[in-house]
């Protein structure tokens, strides 16, 4: 396993966290749904400087299945999604669907912190991957895009599993975090003359652990949630 020091202080932010996610928010901006047509998802629990689409949205607003979610870049946005919550933090763009028991979440850009109460579940799509609580148990995760090919991704609360392109399955345990970096698969010389990668070949996954990762932030979030049951 690989140890990287250097990603170690994005997550010092991570305590703070919980304080943003407790800290009451609030717009005077209307909103109206981005998807009307679709099934409703659920509703915005506090929001500072985000939209659903292409309207400006404020606590109490509805989100449709298919929305995007954004915040700007000094912006926050707390959902409920069923019986779970999801947390945006500054500079994030989700788009969101239902779950038969949860919610998903694709990640274009930003950081999301997905939530699930025991008996529920979440899947946050970036860059090829799935990130998903392990059982049913309450879960917690922090998963942040950085590029094309490199996730940062924690687990506050309960264990998530990752998972690449359908294969390539990796355990994160409460209270660690890691760097996932995306790779091509290199191809055997016999694959191609000049050993480099095949054309359609599947990617590979390779994970640095962030040594003194903060999990403060997930057990607030958590704890925020369960308040607001």
């Amino acid at each position: 396993m690989k140890i990287d020091t250097m990603a170690a202080a994005f997550y010092s932010c991570g305590v703070a966290l919980s304080e943003d996610f407790v800290r009451t928010l609030g717009m005077s901006a209307l909103a109206t749904p981005a998807n009307p047509a679709s099934a409703p998802l659920g509703w915005i629990l506090q929001a500072e400087r985000a939209h659903v689409g292409a309207d400006i949205t404020s606590g109490g607003a509805t989100i449709y299945d298919g929305d995007r979610l954004e915040t700007q870049e000094d912006g926050t946005l707390r959902a409920r999604l069923g019986n779970s919550q999801m947390y945006l933090r500054p500079g994030t763009l989700a788009e969101v669907h239902g779950l038969p028991n949860g919610y998903s979440a694709s990640l274009l850009r930003g950081t999301v912190v997905a939530s699930a109460p025991e008996g529920q579940t979440f899947q946050v799509l970036a860059n090829g991957a799935t990130i998903r609580p392990v059982g049913t148990k309450a879960s917690v995760a922090q998963v942040t895009w950085v590029n094309a090919k490199e996730l940062l991704l924690t687990s506050n609360v309960g264990a998530v599993q990752v998972s690449l392109d359908g294969g390539d399955v990796k355990t994160i345990e409460a209270g660690n975090s890691f760097r996932m970096e995306i790779q091509p698969e290199a191809a055997s010389p016999g694959q191609n003359g000049s050993g480099g990668t095949p054309a359609g070949g599947r990617n590979r996954a390779i994970y640095f652990w962030i040594a003194a990762a903060s999990v403060a932030a997930g057990v607030g979030i958590w704890r925020a949630m369960i308040s607001n049951e």
